[in-house]
């Protein structure tokens, strides 16, 4: 069951939108220097005028909130809060950080608002042309999480101690995006649609009068989203890299350790609300690839795209239903592929016994990897123990080991399926496949079996592999239609 990633919610880098086509006009607004980045306004409605209300009262919200939450302005509340150990603060403030509050304990402080002076050390860093020391910041950090923040919504006051420095850049533009969206609705209440853009954030308002959804491209990807009340947030390596030399890192710090990012290159959210993507963005980012999924599946309304340091994507499960539909995808009659495998770990009644490492997965005639259907091990060497898959795939795998491992299997039967797709979620083109079985087990022995079969012909075709040292009686079924 999906968790709410907010008990309330105040209502995507992102390419070029098309705004709806209905009976009304689409007007459009382009401003520059609006939260330090670009503001696109996008109104569906029968009048210029309308529009004119919708852009007018965006920006100034926009120009409200940005006096509240924005740590470049000395006199901003938030600046006036880091100044003191305690302050009466804004309603918006007291909600931006409860929530961020709220975050940080959910993720084990994955997310933290708390860090600014983290981000002190890195921008000084950054100009003085030397990293930090790793050490210094790893100590700043933990003094940082254990520090006493105090809210109280009722009062407005905020109580804060040493090192905590407020920075809430994390979800400020995704609030202030929502909020910005309100006020254009309200002031220009027969529109029929309206879409904000800020530096590549989006959030939209309703589908068009005929049931059009906007359409958001993914940067650097060749993905579209179809859009209709929701939005989108991406975060990840780009523009805002810090730079020391010849070096380059992500601007997004772990909380734990002070540390940029290096594992995650990007990660795209779609979710009900601005912040709430923009929040997730980062999250994800900091989080391991395993964890950031597992977050993802459990919080109702979240979908990502999780793209790891190698350049391999991750969908959460229902990213795929928000893309917008290209035509038949290659080889989608091959979708009807269908495989499905039956292994049993037998018990060995010996005093050392260890639970057997495992992993199964398809690869093409020319030893390519498919697909992973299986990865089982405790400890992370547990891949150099399966050799025949740590030589010829698992070096290659990279973040697909994180996203595909699990724990050891115990003994018992166990079922495996492949739905003749690659990683990509691409149909695979006929041809010759072979399916790979692999166990290992410390103190014990090794076994890897495989088998070759076809891809293209309807029919069934059937497989049984002996029993060995590691493994028990394995049953191939290959399906095609």
């Amino acid at each position: 069951m999906k968790l709410p990633l907010f008990v309330a919610v105040a209502l995507f880098p992102i390419g070029m939108t098309a705004a709806p086509d209905a009976h009304g006009e689409t007007f459009k607004h382009h401003q520059d220097r609006v939260l330090g980045t670009s503001f696109e306004l996008t109104v569906k409605a029968d009048s210029e005028q309308s529009a004119e209300a919708a852009k007018a009262a965006a920006l100034a919200e926009i120009a409200r909130l940005e006096s509240i939450l924005s740590t470049y302005y000395a006199d901003s509340e938030i600046s006036r809060l880091n100044a003191a150990s305690e302050l009466k603060v804004a309603p918006e403030l007291i909600e931006v950080l409860s929530r961020c509050e709220a975050l940080r304990e959910s993720s084990g402080n994955a997310l933290s608002c708390r860090i600014g002076a983290l981000l002190a050390e890195w921008d000084a860093a950054e100009k003085l042309g030397s990293p930090p020391d790793s050490v210094e910041l790893r100590l700043l950090a933990g003094e940082i999480r254990r520090a006493d923040v105090s809210i109280t919504p009722a009062t407005g006051l905020i109580c804060r101690s040493d090192p905590v420095t407020f920075n809430v850049n994390a979800l400020a533009k995704g609030y202030i995006i929502d909020a910005a969206l309100e006020k254009a609705r309200l002031a220009s209440p027969e529109a029929d649609a309206i879409l904000i853009n800020i530096g590549g954030d989006i959030a939209a308002w309703n589908r068009d009068t005929q049931g059009v959804m906007w359409q958001v491209a993914i940067e650097q990807t060749p993905q579209k989203i179809s859009l209709g009340t929701g939005a989108i947030a991406t975060s990840g390596m780009g523009p805002r890299n810090i730079k020391i030399g010849e070096a380059e890192y992500s601007h997004i710090i772990s909380p734990a350790d002070g540390w940029p990012v290096d594992h995650i290159r990007s990660v795209s959210v779609y979710a009900p609300s601005a912040m709430e993507a923009d929040a997730t963005a980062t999250l994800l980012s900091v989080l391991s690839l395993n964890d950031g999924l597992a977050w993802v599946e459990q919080t109702v309304g979240i979908e990502a795209l999780i793209t790891a340091s190698d350049g391999r994507s991750h969908p959460s499960s229902g990213w795929n239903s928000l893309q917008t539909p290209e035509g038949p995808a290659p080889q989608e009659a091959l979708s009807n592929v269908s495989m499905s495998v039956t292994f049993e770990i037998p018990e060995k009644d010996v005093s050392d016994y260890e639970r057997p490492y495992i992993a199964a997965w398809v690869s093409d005639d020319k030893r390519n990897l498919v697909r992973i259907l299986l990865l089982a091990g405790d400890e992370a060497r547990w891949m150099e123990e399966n050799y025949y898959w740590f030589r010829r795939f698992g070096r290659k795998a990279g973040s697909l080991v994180d996203a595909e491992s699990g724990p050891t299997r115990r003994p018992g039967h166990y079922d495996l399926s492949w739905d003749g797709k690659d990683h990509d979620g691409n149909g695979v083109p006929a041809g010759d496949y072979v399916f790979h079985i692999e166990a290992s087990r410390e103190h014990g022995g090794h076994q890897h079996e495989s088998v070759e079969f076809q891809t293209g012909k309807a029919g069934i075709s059937s497989f049984t592999i002996d029993p060995g040292d590691e493994l028990g009686p394995v049953t191939i079924s290959v399906e095609q239609r």
